[in-house]
C-alpha cells in the first residue's frame, strides 16, 4: 500500500513536470554555441559586427524561419548568469534580501525567435543599439517582484555589482515566465533580456535558429554560414532544442520509473500472498466446507465465507498501509510537484484499487470451493 501511493505521488509529479509551461516553443528550434576569440574579438564592436553577419547569412538560408543570439539558451547545463539588480525608487524591504534575475544578453530577434508570449509593452528591435537609450525586457515574476501591482513600462532597473556601475535601463517590454535555470525548474525565477549591443561582455553565445522543418537538417547550412563569416571560428553543441530538454528530467524520470516499478512488485506480492493465504485456507477448511454444503449450504454461502475472511485481511492490510503511507509520503515533499503529499484522490484511487485486486485474489480460491464435492471433501476429512 505504502510502496503504490509513493509510486502514484511520483508518476503524477513526474507526469506535471513533463507537461509545465516552459514560457517559449522549443519545437524546430537548433542550437549552435560559440566562444569567440579573446585575441580576434579583443573589442566589443568586433563582436557585435561578427553576430549581426552572422544572423543576416543565416535569417537567408533556406527552411530557416527566424534566429537570434543569446549568452544562454534555456535549461543548458554549462554556467548560467545571474545578476543582482535594483528597482529604482524601490529598496528591499528587508537590507539582507538579495534579489537576482536570470541575466541573458540576446539580439533582437531572440525572443520571437524562441517563441516568448509577450504581455505588454515591446520586444527588443534593431534600434536598441549602444548610442540609444539603455532598455530591458523583463519576465513577469521579475516584474511582479519589482512593480507589485502596477506597471513596469516605462520603470527602470539596473544591476548591482560590488565596484562597478552599471546604467539605469528602462522596461520596455513585458514577457511570460521562461524556465531559464535548470536547477530551478519548478519555480519561476526573474529573468530580464538586455539588448546585446547596449551590455559588453565576453560570454560564449548561442546562435538560436527556427526552422519551417525539422532543425536537425540545418546544421550543415548554418555551419557553412558561420564559416562564411569567419573560417576560423569554432563551433559547439550542436543540438536541437528538444534534445536538449530531453535530459532536463532525467533525474524525475528515473525517481518515476523506480518507485512505479517497486509499487507494481509490491502489488504483485501482495495479490500473490493474498491468494496464496487464503488457498491455503481454502484447502485447510475443505472438510468444513464440504460438511456445510453436505447440509445445505449453496455455493453463495461458501463465496461469502471465503472472500469475507480475504475481505478482511485485505482491509486489514490496506488500513495499516494508510497509516504507514501517510507517515512516510511527508517525506516526498522535496520530490513532488503540483502536488500534496498526502493528495486525497491519489489515496482513494489506490485504496479501490488494491481493495478490488485483493478481493479478486481471494475470488479465485473462493470458486475453486465452490464447486467442491461435498463427498469428496468429507472423504478427504
Amino acid at each position: 500500500m505504502t510502496l503504490l501511493i509513493c509510486g502514484g505521488l511520483m508518476l503524477q509529479s513526474f507526469h506535471r513536470l513533463q507537461h509545465v509551461d516552459l514560457g517559449f516553443n522549443p519545437n524546430n528550434l537548433l542550437n549552435v554555441k560559440m566562444v569567440l576569440s579573446e585575441s580576434k574579438y579583443s573589442q566589443y564592436q568586433q563582436r557585435i559586427a561578427f553576430s549581426d553577419r552572422v544572423l543576416e547569412r543565416v535569417k537567408t538560408l533556406p527552411g530557416v524561419a527566424s534566429a537570434g543570439i543569446t549568452t544562454n539558451i534555456p535549461l543548458e547545463r554549462e554556467i548560467a548568469y545571474d545578476a543582482v539588480f535594483e528597482v529604482e525608487g524601490r529598496p528591499p524591504p528587508n537590507p539582507n534580501d538579495v534579489p537576482i534575475t536570470s541575466h541573458r544578453i540576446v539580439t533582437p530577434d531572440y525572443l520571437r525567435t524562441l517563441g516568448v508570449t509577450l504581455i505588454k509593452g515591446r520586444l527588443l528591435d534593431e534600434k536598441d543599439r549602444a548610442e540609444n537609450l539603455p532598455v530591458v525586457v523583463i519576465s513577469r515574476e521579475l516584474a511582479r517582484q519589482g512593480w507589485s501591482g502596477e506597471d513596469p513600462i516605462g520603470k527602470r532597473v539596473r544591476r548591482v555589482r560590488t565596484g562597478q556601475t552599471f546604467p539605469w535601463m528602462t522596461v520596455v517590454g513585458v514577457v511570460g515566465d521562461v524556465k531559464e535555470d535548470l536547477f530551478n525548474y519548478r519555480i519561476n525565477r526573474p529573468v530580464w533580456y538586455v539588448p546585446y549591443a547596449q551590455m559588453e561582455n565576453n560570454f560564449p553565445v548561442n546562435l538560436v535558429v527556427r526552422a519551417s522543418g525539422d532543425p536537425a537538417q540545418q546544421t550543415a547550412a548554418v555551419r557553412e554560414a558561420i564559416r562564411t563569416v569567419d573560417p576560423d571560428q569554432p563551433v559547439s553543441d550542436i543540438m536541437t532544442m528538444s534534445a536538449n530538454l530531453a535530459g532536463v528530467l532525467v533525474t524525475e524520470r528515473f525517481s518515476a520509473i523506480l518507485m512505479t516499478a517497486l509499487a507494481a512488485s509490491g502489488l504483485l506480492l501482495a495479490s500473490i500472498g493474498l491468494y496464496g493465504v487464503v488457498a491455503y485456507s481454502v484447502n485447510q477448511r475443505t472438510g468444513e466446507i464440504g460438511l456445510r454444503v453436505a447440509l445445505g449450504a449453496q455455493p453463495k454461502h461458501v463465496l461469502q465465507l471465503i472472500m469475507g475472511h480475504g475481505l478482511k485481511l485485505t482491509l486489514l492490510g490496506v488500513t495499516i498501509g494508510l497509516v504507514i503511507a501517510w507517515s512516510t509520503t511527508r517525506t516526498l515533499v522535496s520530490l513532488l510537484f503540483g502536488l500534496s503529499p498526502t493528495d486525497a484522490a491519489t489515496f482513494s484511487a489506490i485504496t479501490l484499487m488494491l481493495t478490488v485486486i485483493g478481493l479478486l485474489a481471494c475470488y479465485l480460491p473462493a470458486r475453486t470451493a465452490m464447486r467442491l464435492n461435498p463427498v469428496e471433501a468429507l472423504r478427504y476429512e
